[in-house]
This record gives C-alpha cells, structure tokens and sequence, in this order.
C-alpha cells in the first residue's frame, strides 16, 4: 500500500463496496442510501477493529485504542497468529488501509 492510512475514508470505501453501485432507479435510491448508511454505521460502531498498513501494523493499531487485548501474548506477531488462529476476522484491503473486520459483530 502506498497511500497513508485513512480510517474513515477506508470504512467509507468499504461500505460503498458492500452496497454495491447506486440504481439507476431513482425510487430504489433511498433504500440504497439506507443501505449504505447501515454499513457505514457499523464498520464505525466496532465492526471494524482497526485500520493499518497491514495485518501487523492493524493489530498494533487496535492494541494502541484498546480495541485488542494482547497481554496474553509475548509479542504482536503472536497477538496476530491468536487472531488468525481464532477465524473470527476477516481482513479487506481499501485504497486507504488495511481493515480488520470483527466477523462476530
């Protein structure tokens, strides 16, 4: 990744992603918005853990907000191998980051 690490803009992109393009419709337009905006409000609600420039980097960054808990474990890399381990994360790559997705959310 090249781009500096922007949360709000990669939950954005994220959330325009799951919602797919607007209809051409213009009645189906605002269950689209509401659509977008319920993706949007729950990446930002905890969905998404943390955003970084990779895996590594994103763990760092969540342990950093006390989002992730990583006192059980000796370093970050096996604070990573716990979370991969645990398949209860999902990682999604944006122009602005990347997110770590809380699958259980």
């Amino acid at each position: 990744m090249t781009a500096p690490v922007h949360e709000a803009r990669a939950l954005a992109h994220l959330a325009r992603q799951d919602a797919g393009p607007p209809p051409a419709d213009p009645e189906e337009r605002a269950d689209w918005r509401a659509e977008l905006r319920a993706a949007h409000d729950g990446y930002r609600a905890g969905r998404a853990i943390a955003v970084g420039v990779d895996r590594l980097d994103t763990v760092r960054r969540a342990v950093r907000a006390g989002r992730y808990d990583a006192r059980d474990h000796q370093d970050l890399t096996e604070a990573l191998a716990a979370v991969e381990h645990g398949c209860m994360s999902s990682w999604r790559t944006t122009p602005y980051g990347l997110v770590w997705i809380d699958n259980e959310f």
